[in-house]
């Protein structure tokens, strides 16, 4: 019996008719599944199907989690039916530390261990790259840069070196404890002295060390405790196996080895489980676990696979580009391991006149691509673009996507320029980093509150709002005839100043003197105590807050790990832009909730992402071979240009140093790999990027960064094959259409 009042379309019908047994449900862009998990989990639930058992909803995000609770909540409601105790909604973290905490004695673990969410690993790891640095591992550091006679390129070279070391230690200590090497058996089985585990060796040793002082387990840990303790502990095993009657899995996709091993330990008794994700929307490989094809496997071996490939979201001619690069990619594409990055589904629009939602319907075929000189004249059309939409359509909501968090602020820096307004969604946002800036100020002026320049600087930036530039500087420039004293304690500032003193512009000049006085004042013994202070002295929205907390969380952290840290040196991690914790809280704390483009908005971000969000109109920026490569032999980003040619791709020598610690010789050719791995995940973020248009896609390229550039020859970029192959179809369909 299907839930009663609800129009299901033909494509969701034999899913909503499921029962039991194994069930996969690939499910395209825009089809709805979210409506279909939460429908059909209610409808288990009215027919008490799950009888004495609970059905278990798994996800990825707590944001997640938190929608699908309320959605079958509400349903349930509406039936009159109190069934909150028939299901749990959790991620696959929850319920790997709901096991574990079950009986953790399995494991030697005490009661009370706690987990390190990815906010304390990132503190934690990035503490230890530091202390490798400073204490003796700074020249093992710079060994596998290439050598350099310029200085500036050196630097150049260095600092891209430090930008993407956190990740590649991160990836590599994630891969050592699934594969069961302990630092004690990475330290016994070190191949080289030269080598890239050698220094990760003495990075996740200390950071193994810190966890286990801190009682903690990180998520991978959660994970692989979990699975150890269900093979070890039979009695534990049968408990969740007889609480979960059914278990769902959401965004299966993105789902990992060990993860499909604890899930299917579960629902061995009732082997009803249903898994539901987008192997063409698989895109967080390259930094993390997760492979899609596991959810391939599932999809073969599962008792019934039923594909939801009807999707609302978007007009049929974009549709019809999705479909047309998947026909490209699995029956054209030369590198033939890559014929299988995304699955052979038709994208279908959905039936019309059925009482649901349809899709859209421009007038005209609004798809189009086109090809500039350089990346900066890309941009600069684009935001007039972007500026002429809005003035014609100002409900349309607007994406521009591109590769790299680093080119974010080259686009926001022109929608500044033209006036408009947007949202960046990326963690070296100016707006979301200004509050961390500002505190940055202030500490500075603490450590160097006789200097007037520095006291102006402060007022300047962190207190004194107004609209008048000009004037602003003019007053800036009366201040500087004062010394620091004069301005905060004699009664210079009860004085004009030669301005309305009744104006915002003085008022904040005034309200930042005095807090500047208080905040003086406060004891810098426990500078975490000092920045809580100092957060409720300033005007702030509540995300701003949320952030000055963390920092001052993180700041504890490092005062309890180094005793003696002084306040100048707190200074200069918080003036440290390229941070990796003040950017992972910028991600958690602004994303908490997820973000949703609203109509008239205009939204800047990575590829990445984009996904799980849709737009009105999409722009799709730098389409060129190098981020969206198709074979092999061309140049990739996984090859570090900084790097001495023996160590360029990193990520393929930690693949091959663990393959010769477990196996004693290579099993595979982890160089080809790790590109195959790429090119594959790059058309899926492709295909990813167009399926967030609604009504309007215009895809580029540049053949250059910059005009300096142009005028080299061999750094000429082509555009990607993917671009030239959709455009053959584009400009058809124009032609057809005038």
């Amino acid at each position: 019996m299907l839930l009663s009042k609800i129009n299901y379309r033909k494509d969701q019908i034999p899913i909503m008719n499921y029962e039991q047994g194994t069930m996969a449900v690939p499910a395209v862009p825009g089809a709805g599944k979210t409506f279909i998990v939460t429908n059909l989990v209610a409808k288990l639930l009215v027919e008490n199907r799950n009888e004495k058992g609970k059905i278990l909803i798994l996800t990825y995000m707590n944001s997640a989690a938190n929608n699908f609770k309320g959605r079958i909540k509400k349903i349930l409601e509406e039936k009159g039916i109190d069934s909150t105790n028939g299901f749990e909604v959790m991620t696959i973290h929850s319920l790997a530390a709901k096991i574990i905490k079950e009986k953790p004695e399995v494991m030697m673990l005490s009661e009370d261990f706690n987990i390190a969410d990815d906010l304390q690993k990132t503190m934690m790891l990035n503490d230890c790259i530091n202390t490798f640095r400073a204490s003796g591992g700074e020249s093992a550091f710079r060994y596998f840069l290439k050598e350099q006679k310029s200085q500036m390129w050196y630097d150049i070279q260095l600092e891209q070196w430090e930008s993407g070391f956190f990740e590649l230690v991160a990836k590599a200590i994630s891969s050592l404890k699934y594969n069961d090497i302990s630092p004690q058996k990475l330290e016994e089985n070190i191949l080289s002295n030269k080598g890239i585990l050698k220094i990760i060796s003495f990075i996740y040793k200390d950071y193994d060390k810190k966890l286990k002082q801190n009682g903690l387990l990180d998520y991978d840990d959660l994970l692989i405790y979990a699975y150890k303790t269900l093979c070890i502990d039979e009695e534990l095993k049968d408990k969740f196996q007889n609480r979960y009657k059914y278990v769902f899995e959401d965004e299966c996709q993105d789902s990992n080895e060990i993860q499909g091993k604890i899930i299917k330990l579960i629902c061995e008794k009732h082997n009803n489980l249903v898994r539901v994700g987008d192997v063409n929307q698989s895109i967080t490989g390259t930094f993390s676990s997760s492979d899609p094809k596991f959810f391939k496997e599932f999809m073969n071996e599962a008792q019934h696979c039923y594909k939801m490939n009807m999707s609302n979201r978007s007009s049929s001619d974009i549709l019809d580009l999705a479909n047309n690069l998947v026909q490209f990619v699995c029956n054209d594409l030369g590198q033939e391991e890559c014929k299988e990055a995304l699955q052979n589904i038709e994208i279908e629009t959905v039936e019309k006149g059925q009482g649901y939602k349809e899709n859209p319907e421009p007038d005209t075929y609004q798809i189009n691509s086109t090809w500039y000189k350089t990346f900066e004249e890309e941009i600069d059309k684009t935001v007039k673009f972007v500026k002429g939409l809005k003035s014609k359509y100002p409900d349309k909501s607007i994406g521009i996507l591109v590769p790299y968090n680093s080119q974010l602020s080259q686009v926001s820096k022109v929608l500044e320029q033209q006036g408009l307004e947007f949202e960046e969604l990326g963690p070296n946002s100016k707006n979301k980093r200004r509050i961390i800036d500002n505190l940055s100020k202030i500490i500075n002026f603490i450590v160097n509150c006789d200097e007037i320049e520095v006291l102006i600087d402060t007022l300047s930036n962190v207190f004194i709002k107004t609209d008048n530039k000009e004037g602003k500087n003019d007053f800036l420039n009366i201040l500087r005839g004062y010394t620091v004293e004069e301005l905060l304690y004699s009664d210079i500032k009860d004085k004009p100043l030669i301005i309305d003193d009744q104006s915002e512009m003085y008022l904040t000049f005034k309200q930042g003197l005095d807090s500047l006085v208080e905040i003086l004042e406060h004891s810098t013994t426990k500078i975490d105590e000092l920045i809580l202070f100092i957060k409720d002295r300033l005007d702030l929205k509540e995300e701003e807050k949320s952030l000055l907390d963390y920092v001052a969380f993180y700041v504890r952290y490092l005062s309890n790990e180094m005793p003696n840290i002084t306040i100048r040196e707190i200074l200069d991690i918080l003036s440290d832009s390229r941070n990796k914790v003040f950017n992972y809280m910028i991600e958690v704390v602004y994303e908490i909730n997820g973000y949703e483009p609203q109509p008239g908005s205009i939204t800047v971000c990575n590829y990445h992402k984009s996904k799980g969000m849709e737009w009105d109109c999409v722009f799709l920026l730098q389409l060129t071979q190098f981020h969206f490569p198709d074979n092999i032999g061309q140049k990739f980003q996984c090859e570090k240009w900084y790097l001495k040619d023996k160590y360029k791709n990193t990520e393929a020598l930690v693949k091959s140093q663990i393959d010769l610690i477990l196996h004693g010789k290579l099993m595979q050719n982890h160089y080809r790999q790790t590109k195959i791995e790429i090119i594959n995940e790059k058309i899926r973020l492709l295909y990813v990027g167009i399926t967030r248009a609604k009504e309007m896609l215009v895809m580029m390229g540049s053949s250059y960064q910059n005009e300096e550039e142009s005028k080299n020859s061999k750094k000429i970029q082509q555009p990607s094959l993917y671009l030239m192959k959709l455009n053959e179809l584009i400009q058809n369909r124009r032609g057809m259409n005038k």
